[in-house]
């Protein structure tokens, strides 16, 4: 049957997150940069959609296929990852040294492919730097603007906001990330990850990947952002937001509740290895 019943998706999930665990810094980068480059060129188009038919909608509704392509290649999405290790955590498989070890070095790749994509597209969008940003390019200025800037304006309770936005955005986006495991098949994957991709778009949520590369592309296409703006008021509380969301709201709630099922299906296994080759957990 192509469905995963959920004690088994949430032993799948601590058994992506010691695989993961495993990954080379160079495959993390790699993976990671995809995804950022990915999400990236998505973000674009569904902008782009949004400002030539004045349908936001159509944009949300388009988004998605970048976050697709993720799950089905098998890449590196930090925000995924924060659901994914805190099950790993919880079930003692990985430590805090390979969760952070992983977490550090795919969201420096997720922030290298979001600035590839915001360079290409800063190029293109200025046809090589000979013309002014078109509507596409003015939007694009003015999300940046609208999360940075702006937030820094509205202080404390802009910085609290955007926290709360991540924890809506990577619940949504964790959920998708548990849908894609729940799925054998490729166009199950496909459709039950949609949806909640979608949902955190329309509903104008904050997702770190995401918002790289918007702050990037402004800043390339000419938007007053400082770096303080875009680090302090927009990176910080929105990677918070997303490790609370996706980490407790995902990873851990699902845990707490398949967990026993989870360790028996872990020392069962851990039961049929050879005495001499006992299954190792990542520490």
């Amino acid at each position: 049957m192509d469905y995963t019943a959920p004690a088994d998706l949430m032993f799948t999930a601590v058994k992506a997150s010691e695989t993961k665990a495993r990954l080379k810094i160079k495959d993390l980068l790699i993976r990671g940069f995809y995804s950022g480059l990915a999400l990236g060129v998505a973000t674009a188009l569904a902008v782009t959609i949004s400002v030539q038919s004045g349908i936001p909608f159509l944009g949300a509704v388009l988004f998605p296929w970048g976050f697709v392509s993720i799950v089905i290649f098998g890449m590196e999405l930090v925000t995924g990852n924060f659901a994914l290790f805190c099950a790993g955590l919880l079930a003692g498989r990985v430590n805090w040294n390979r969760t952070l070890r992983n977490w550090m070095w795919v969201y420096a790749g997720n922030f290298l492919g979001c600035l590839m994509a915001a360079l290409l597209m800063s190029y293109s969008l200025t046809n090589a730097g000979t013309i002014e940003p078109n509507d596409v390019g003015e939007k694009l200025m003015a999300i940046a603007m609208a999360k940075s800037v702006a937030v820094k304006e509205m202080g404390l309770n802009g910085f609290i906001l955007f926290i709360v936005r991540g924890i809506v955005c990577n619940f949504l986006v964790c959920m998708a990330v548990m849908f894609g495991m729940v799925s054998k098949s490729v166009p199950g994957k496909v459709l039950a990850c949609w949806w909640p991709i979608m949902a955190f778009v329309a509903l104008g949520m904050e997702h770190i990947v995401v918002n790289m590369f918007f702050l990037l592309v402004g800043k390339a296409l000419g938007a007053p952002i400082s770096g303080m703006d875009i680090v302090f008021w927009d990176f910080l509380p929105v990677t918070i937001g997303n490790i609370i969301g996706g980490g407790f709201f995902i990873g851990s709630l699902f845990y707490f509740t398949h967990g026993s099922q989870v360790k028996a299906k872990l020392a069962v296994e851990a039961s049929l290895d050879h005495s001499d080759q006992p299954a190792t957990s990542i520490r």
